[in-house]
């Protein structure tokens, strides 16, 4: 099975930001659209699983985890999709972060 990696401090920012990208920098919502929704679509369709790691960035913004990981999850439970039947999280620096997201997710 091919693995996908995303670490979010270094392919989108080690300081996040809020909910919506008109709050500013580095939102949940620019996350969403410009890295989480386009890998995991791609893992979908090559039934792969992406390994999202969640170290090395300043905390995470509540607003930030619902909008990203939470909206995402949402939309793809309206097409029958799990999306963590696609997406696992590793956090050495947060453990109990991993779990979190996947309350936002449902």
């Amino acid at each position: 099975m091919k693995t996908y990696e995303i670490s979010i401090a270094n392919d989108f920012s080690p300081i996040l930001g809020g909910r919506f990208k008109t709050q500013g920098k580095f939102s949940g919502e620019e996350f969403r659209e410009t890295i989480l929704e386009p890998k995991v679509k791609k893992a979908i369709e090559e039934k792969a699983k992406i390994i999202c790691n969640l170290d090395g960035c300043l905390g995470y913004p509540s607003s930030f985890l619902d909008e990203s990981f939470g909206k995402l999850g949402r939309e793809l439970k309206t097409q029958g999709v799990n999306l963590l039947d696609y997406l696992n999280f590793i956090s050495e620096d947060e453990p109990s972060l991993p779990k979190d997201i996947k309350s936002y997710i449902g």
